[in-house]
């Protein structure tokens, strides 16, 4: 695998469920984003435009301080590691959340900060559809996130979409997850670390697996 692989994608894409079970695969650390932690979550979704700046602050300041201490471990600098977010989510997010002086602000403090971090040596984005997204939010049920709205999800998809392009420094995956079922069935897994070991250039390689894989 590789040594630092980030497992991105959108609200309810299944991040974390995909970077569990790489990990226990592969015998390695997962690195899990603590969004739970955000004090200002709740508030965002309810009141978006009144909470834009503080909820993604309070992110960026709680991801860096955990990406920070977790690659300052001798065990996370000898080995590789799964995560479930990448720092870059904190520029993505504040892209659609911030605009005007906020955002160039925020923008200005993401760069200062990103060039202390370790870059991954592969993002995978799972993409997904809208109504699968919605339906896999309900599902998992956080009262604070059933006032995420299709049109809010479509705007995040687009904001990676259009980092991964211009992302010519990393090497970005997509992958068509709408037909893949890697938590219940084993083939579908199976075949997500085969393309997960393969090599890849900088840029984005965009990948639709074929029915039934």
């Amino acid at each position: 695998m590789k040594k630092y692989l980030v497992i991105e994608g959108n609200i309810g894409a299944g991040k974390t469920t995909l970077s569990n079970r790489l990990a226990e695969h592969w015998q390695v650390p997962v690195l899990l984003e603590k969004f739970m932690e955000n004090p200002f979550l709740p508030k965002f979704y309810a009141q978006p435009e009144r909470y834009g700046f503080s909820v993604e602050t309070a992110f960026l300041a709680e991801r860096y301080r955990q990406m920070h201490d977790e690659f300052a471990s001798a065990e996370l600098r000898q080995q590789a590691v799964v995560a479930d977010y990448s720092f870059y989510k904190s520029l993505i997010f504040a892209g659609k959340t911030l605009q005007g002086d906020e955002y160039q602000l925020f923008k200005e403090i993401f760069g200062i900060i990103n060039s202390k971090l370790p870059q991954p040596h592969l993002f995978v984005y799972l993409k997904a559809s809208t109504t699968k997204l919605l339906r896999q939010i309900a599902q998992r049920g956080r009262d604070f996130e059933q006032q995420i709205t299709a049109d809010y999800l479509e705007q995040i998809d687009q904001a990676y979409l259009h980092f991964m392009e211009q992302a010519s420094g990393l090497r970005c995956v997509l992958i068509e997850t709408e037909n893949l079922d890697y938590l219940n069935n084993e083939e579908h897994f199976n075949y997500l670390v085969e393309l997960l070991d393969r090599h890849y250039p900088y840029g984005m390689t965009r990948i639709e697996p074929a029915l039934g894989c």
